[in-house]
């Protein structure tokens, strides 16, 4: 009953979000760029290893794109808003780290004090209940670094 419920409301707006993308695609903002040295996971599908572009539409900022061009590999995601200390607030993504199982679980914006949070998966909640999460971030330009 609540499936159906959800699915009559998120279905008509997913339509409306979708029929806007064509008109907006061109207003996209950049967020960042970034070399990802490792194959990860957003929702329920696999990325390679690459360089990846991060943009959002100015008009749905609870979604974001997430493009590596030269793997022609493209995801729009929702995400949660974060609200962070500008000074404390460094541009990188961030994963969770389950052995050899990575998922990237937030997105920050150096110096506007926002950040976007992903939703855990179900292949991430199932690792979750068996496995220590470490923490890793990759940085525009660099290296990830661990936490």
């Amino acid at each position: 009953m609540n499936k159906q419920i959800f699915f009559r409301i998120a279905m008509p707006a997913l339509f409306l979000f979708l029929i806007s993308i064509p008109a907006s695609a061109q207003s996209l903002e950049n967020l960042m760029t970034v070399q990802v040295p490792f194959s990860f996971q957003v929702n329920e599908k696999q990325l390679p290893a690459g360089k990846y572009v991060i943009k959002r539409d100015p008009q749905t900022p609870q979604f974001l794109q997430i493009h590596c061009p030269e793997q022609h590999v493209s995801v729009l995601v929702f995400t949660m808003p974060l609200n962070l200390p500008k000074e404390a607030a460094r541009t990188s993504l961030t994963f969770k780290e389950y052995g050899e199982n990575r998922f990237l679980s937030e997105v920050r914006v150096g110096g506007r004090g926002v950040g976007y949070g992903l939703t855990r998966s179900k292949a991430e909640l199932r690792l979750a209940r068996n496995t220590k999460a470490n923490t890793n971030r990759a940085f525009p330009d660099s290296a990830p670094k661990k936490d």
